[in-house]
């Protein structure tokens, strides 16, 4: 069996801590800046404010829509998962104070942990998790979490427990329980702009787009939690507006702080720059159904055509690590080393477009800064690299509000952002099964679903890295993502916020910043 079982460890996040496991996927780097080596106790009061990229008018509280980090992020503020996942991306446990699985990871059984209330004084039961779990798996749900869910077959409350059935078996279970998606609400509840959760702040306000407040919850569970009275949190798409909030006094914290200016705010003296490596990656997508890109030797055309080193340097500043086609960031225990790196090569290019039977290719990639900060700069850079291999680019600047609806998973390339998963098998099922909800190329192997299925019950690490360095080399070789960097994931502080540490499973420390940290 396999078991994990502790009360909630009541231990405040600190630098020391985030960084003195290394353990479980990519690691954080550090702070950079005079913020990084003071500390104070924690104390109440005061309002954080937050200033995010992200945002938009479709936004929804429904977790099941939830896409990007600024809604995961209000996610986190309002609610709680089964399982928490902590600075070193391992599975805590948060609603359920325990879990134990079968030996083939086919039955998962969650105990709830005893005396949580939602914030209409409901007691949090095992039959609230399992309606808000099913939410995700419902035949017309769209939720993201659909794929890490694929092959749960029943989920149900007997007494205080969840009890999780999964046709195949999958080990990772745990940590999906700690997903953004997966947030507890009341069994039956559907009224989502009156948001009831069992976080450590209640819904005051949303304005899809354009702002979130909320205050602390009196009744949270987590005695060492939820220091701030209020989180007023504003989305700001443009990076350069967002760092100005911040240096002028006008937020407290921003999330994706841009690579060009990140010496000018170190400069002031008066910010911690938290530097997290391996939480995202940036690339270029190709729709494998789609006309050039149906031919794997154009895709390979496209990817030597791409100049990692040099993207890296001029549009990310050095923070960063070049990409090789594959999800899996280099220091991620699953990392597969003997992978040789993919290199920018014109004449490989023009090579695989002869083998394709073209002597060249005219295609537009889409791209927009509202997929990630330097997405435009990114791809005129690939268009210039890409002159003379006859992969003739022209870029497309489209709106940034409406880059994730309209040109996502829409047009047959373009550029994306991905956060990096917990696990290469939870990263695989979520956008690279051939059934992923987020399957953004449309690839599908049958090979490569086999591998994941066994890599999803495979217990023994060392099997489990071969199944997984497998089929980072299938998605390295045939698929249509054509992943150039990983992008170092800057976080800014001001000196008035106490607590901020890096984190491995996403920026703003994992999301939970609202919780985590207090103000001076």
């Amino acid at each position: 069996m396999t078991t994990r079982q502790n009360t909630y460890p009541g231990l405040p996040f600190t630098r020391r801590g985030a960084l003195g496991v290394l353990g479980g996927g990519a690691l954080a780097a550090g702070l950079i800046g005079p913020g990084a080596v003071r500390a104070q106790t924690p104390k109440k009061g005061g309002t954080l404010r937050i200033g995010m990229d992200g945002g938009g008018t479709s936004d929804s509280l429904d977790p099941t829509t939830y896409f990007y980090y600024h809604m995961y992020t209000v996610g986190f503020t309002l609610g709680n998962t089964l399982v928490e996942l902590d600075a070193t991306k391992q599975p805590v446990p948060e609603l359920a104070e325990s879990w134990e699985g079968t030996p083939d990871a086919k039955r998962w059984v969650f105990k709830m942990r005893k005396g949580v209330e939602f914030h209409n004084g409901k007691t949090v039961t095992a039959a609230d998790a399992a309606y808000s779990l099913n939410r995700h798996i419902a035949p017309d749900s769209k939720s993201a979490a659909k794929g890490f869910l694929q092959g749960v077959t029943s989920i149900r409350a007997d007494g205080d427990n969840v009890i999780i059935e999964h046709e195949t078996g999958d080990a990772d279970m745990p940590s999906i329980m700690g997903q953004y998606h997966l947030v507890i609400v009341p069994d039956g509840f559907d009224d989502w702009s009156g948001f009831i959760g069992s976080g450590p702040y209640m819904l005051d306000s949303f304005d899809p787009g354009v702002r979130f407040t909320a205050s602390r919850n009196p009744n949270y569970w987590k005695p060492d939690r939820a220091w701030v009275d209020k989180v007023d949190l504003s989305f700001i798409l443009d990076p350069t507006a967002r760092a100005s909030a911040l240096m002028t006094g006008g937020v407290d914290i921003i999330d994706y702080v841009d690579t060009k200016i990140v010496d000018r705010i170190k400069a002031m003296n008066r910010f911690q720059i938290i530097e997290n490596i391996g939480l995202a990656y940036h690339e270029s997508v190709m729709d494998t159904r789609a006309k050039p890109f149906d031919s794997n030797d154009v895709r390979e055309a496209v990817k030597f055509a791409i100049n990692r080193e040099e993207l890296v340097e001029k549009v990310y500043h050095g923070y960063g690590t070049v990409g090789n086609d594959h999800p899996v960031p280099p220091n991620d225990p699953f990392f597969n080393s003997e992978l040789p790196q993919r290199p920018f090569d014109p004449d490989k290019a023009r090579w695989h477009l002869k083998q394709a039977g073209l002597d060249k290719i005219d295609i537009e990639l889409a791209a927009a800064d509202g997929a990630f900060t330097g997405a435009v700069d990114a791809a005129v850079l690939m268009q210039a690299s890409a002159d003379g291999t006859g992969v003739n680019i022209e870029v497309d600047r489209v709106p940034n509000d409406s880059y994730w609806s309209d040109v996502w998973m829409k047009r047959p390339y373009c550029v994306s952002n991905w956060g990096v998963r917990p696990t290469p098998s939870m990263m695989f099922s979520v956008a690279f099964a051939c059934e992923a909800p987020w399957n953004e190329t449309f690839w599908c192997n049958d090979q490569f679903t086999q591998l994941l299925n066994q890599g999803k019950v495979e217990t023994d690490f060392a099997k489990r890295k071969q199944i997984f360095g497998e089929m980072q080399q299938m998605v390295h070789a045939n698929d249509g993502n054509a992943i150039f960097v990983f992008p170092s994931t800057l976080d800014g502080y001001a000196e008035t916020v106490q607590g901020a540490a890096p984190d491995a499973v996403a920026l703003l420390m994992g999301c939970r910043v609202a919780e985590r940290v207090w103000m001076a």
